[in-house]
């Protein structure tokens, strides 16, 4: 069951992202003979998640509030009330349950290196990912290639993630093969950074907001699961699979249905906010595994068990980008 759902969380993220934001970015402006690509500039017009802006040279416009916008919102709302009640619950130890947080002074070396080579594998991943999110953004053909054709470049990037991630996965964590797997991983960071390219057209202020914001929503989930009992949410296995499949359903379905119809609505509501709370929770999952590998298994493989909360992360930071960025439009 974990191996399916990492590598479903691969596939959503590298088909999803990639086909979802050529037909975002190129939707707005079918059917204008006169459209040119220029990265960076304001006349590459986006439908954003649903929202559709008037490019500069004045096409089309359309812009609808839709129930199912507000009905994630709501569901947004309640998710981070529950969150934030959690980790005060469990971090003033009112559960009466001993939490990771309350072992972590009694842990033997041994277990520290193992944790903090995880999160030092995960936050290269990132920087990875960025480094290459922005040379890729940095190549007008390399974008146009993406926005023009989204399906070949989602199969491409489909292809590439999984390849990559098989290869990392199948490596052994061994002194000799260390080198050969930091390797493998960092190729599929980078590529996993490459479908990330067009978010360059929203712009540095916005990206570095999602980013810090993207940042509080991890570190408060960390800490929750840190805080509330080992087993807590390691039992969320079957119902966060199953929801990962809704979820992405939903994006494929949105692909076909109709913008401005309650389908189209729907299905962006279960896709962004939906998957926000899920991948939130995959987060809670993915760190209270780590903490029971690390403190339980003979063997530890820090590179294997850095892969989930980090794309955890991206998917947290996608759709935070997506939202702060269809509220600026409404402003």
């Amino acid at each position: 069951m974990a191996t399916f759902s990492r590598f479903a969380r691969i596939a959503h993220n590298s088909a999803c992202f990639s086909i979802r934001r050529g037909h975002n970015t190129f939707a707005s402006n079918t059917g204008n003979k006169s459209f040119k690509f220029q990265p960076f500039r304001r006349q590459a017009s986006r439908t954003v998640e649903g929202t559709v802006v008037e490019s500069q040279s004045g096409v089309g416009t359309r812009t609808s509030q839709w129930t199912g916008d507000k009905l994630g919102r709501a569901v947004l709302g309640g998710a981070s009330l529950v969150a934030m009640g959690s980790l005060c619950f469990y971090g003033l130890g009112l559960s009466g349950e001993e939490g990771a947080i309350d072992r972590a002074m009694f842990w033997p070396a041994e277990i520290r290196s193992r944790i903090n080579k995880t999160y030092t594998y995960f936050a290269g991943g990132l920087g990875v990912t960025a480094a290459a999110a922005y040379t890729a953004s940095r190549s007008e053909s390399f974008l146009r290639f993406m926005i023009t054709r989204p399906l070949m470049s989602g199969i491409v990037f489909l292809v590439g993630t999984i390849g990559s991630a098989m290869m990392c996965y199948g490596i052994p964590y061994k002194p000799e093969t260390i080198p050969v797997k930091i390797a493998s991983y960092a190729l599929f960071t980078g590529i996993m950074g490459a479908t990330l390219a067009p978010i360059a057209f929203m712009g540095g202020p916005l990206v570095a907001r999602a980013a810090l914001y993207t940042a509080g929503v991890v570190g408060g989930l960390s800490a929750t699961a840190a805080c509330a009992p080992s087993q807590k949410y390691l039992s969320m296995s079957g119902p966060l699979s199953l929801g990962l499949g809704v979820v992405f359903v939903a994006s494929i379905g949105g692909l076909f249905a109709t913008p401005g119809t309650a389908l189209f609505s729907g299905l962006h509501a279960i896709y962004m906010y939906g998957g926000l709370v899920l991948f939130g929770g995959f987060l809670l999952y993915d760190t209270q595994k780590i903490i029971h590998h690390a403190e339980n298994m003979p063997h530890y493989d820090p590179v294997n068990m850095s892969i989930g909360i980090y794309l955890d992360t991206i998917n947290i930071f996608v759709r935070i980008l997506y939202l702060l960025s269809g509220s600026n439009r409404k402003k």
